[in-house]
C-alpha cells in the first residue's frame, strides 16, 4: 500500500490529471461565482500536492485559501504557496464551525469505508449557504477497469467508486441538499488517450450516455 509522504515527494502530475484539474477549476470558479462574498473562505480537504488550491489561488483576488491533509511532506511543499495549510484528519479537522464558503476534495471520500464522519465534519464547518463539493471515482469507466485488473493490489488501498444515484443517495441521507451531479471525462477515454499521447487536449465530447460512465463523479451540495 502507498505511504502518502513518500508519493507527495516524487509527485509530478500527468498530462491527463492536469486537464482534470482544469475541468475541476471550471466547476469550483462557477460556484465561488454564486457566492455573494466579497472575501471566500476555500478549503481543498485531502489536498495533497494542492494543485486545485494552487491554481484558485493565483487566479483569483477573492478567495482566501486554506489546504488540510494527513501528510506532513504534502503540507510542507504546499506551505510555500498556501500559508494556511495545516496537518489533520479531515473527519475532525479542528475548525470552528461555519467557518468556509466551499469546502471541496477531490480524490478522498473514496478510501473510506464509512463516509457520514467525513460528511458530518464537512457539513459542520460549511457555511449555511456555502457549497460542499466533492469529486470521486465513478463506477464504469476505464479507471475502474484499471483499478480492477490490479486484483485487490491496488496500491492506494481500499478505494470504491460511485453510482450518480448512490452518490446522491448517500448526501440526501446525511443531511444535506444536492445542487448538481457532473461528471468529468465520458468512460475515461480522454485520459487514456492523454496518458497514450502524453498532451492534454480539450475534448469535444464531455458528456456520457450513461450517467456513472466518467472517470470522476462532481456533486455540489449544501447541508440542510
Amino acid at each position: 500500500m502507498i505511504q502518502w509522504d513518500d508519493y507527495w515527494k516524487q509527485y509530478k502530475a500527468s498530462e491527463a490529471e492536469k486537464w482534470l484539474i482544469s475541468e475541476r477549476d471550471s466547476i469550483f470558479k462557477r460556484y465561488l461565482d454564486r457566492i455573494d462574498a466579497t472575501r471566500k473562505k476555500v478549503l481543498e480537504v485531502g489536498c495533497g500536492f494542492g494543485s486545485n488550491l494552487r491554481l484558485l489561488n493565483t487566479t483569483r483576488d477573492d478567495v482566501e485559501s486554506f489546504g488540510l491533509d494527513t501528510s506532513g511532506e504534502a503540507i510542507n511543499a504546499i506551505k510555500t504557496v498556501i500559508q494556511n495549510a495545516v496537518v489533520a484528519d479531515c473527519r475532525k479537522t479542528g475548525f470552528p464551525d461555519n467557518e468556509f464558503d466551499m469546502v471541496y476534495s477531490a480524490g478522498l471520500m473514496e478510501h473510506f469505508r464509512d463516509e457520514v464522519p467525513f460528511l458530518n465534519e464537512m457539513r459542520r464547518i460549511v457555511k449555511s449557504e456555502g457549497y460542499v463539493i466533492t469529486i470521486v471515482p465513478a463506477r464504469y469507466s476505464l479507471w475502474k477497469l484499471y483499478q480492477l485488473l490490479h486484483f485487490g493490489l491496488w496500491q492506494h488501498g481500499y478505494e470504491k467508486a460511485y453510482t450518480h444515484d448512490g452518490l446522491k443517495r448517500l448526501f440526501l441521507e446525511n443531511n444535506y441538499r444536492v445542487v448538481e451531479i457532473t461528471g468529468i471525462d465520458p468512460f475515461s477515454i480522454f485520459g487514456f488517450l492523454m496518458k497514450l499521447l502524453n498532451k492534454s487536449f480539450n475534448p469535444c465530447i464531455k458528456q456520457s450516455p450513461q450517467k456513472s460512465a466518467y472517470t470522476e463523479l462532481c456533486i455540489i451540495a449544501k447541508k440542510r
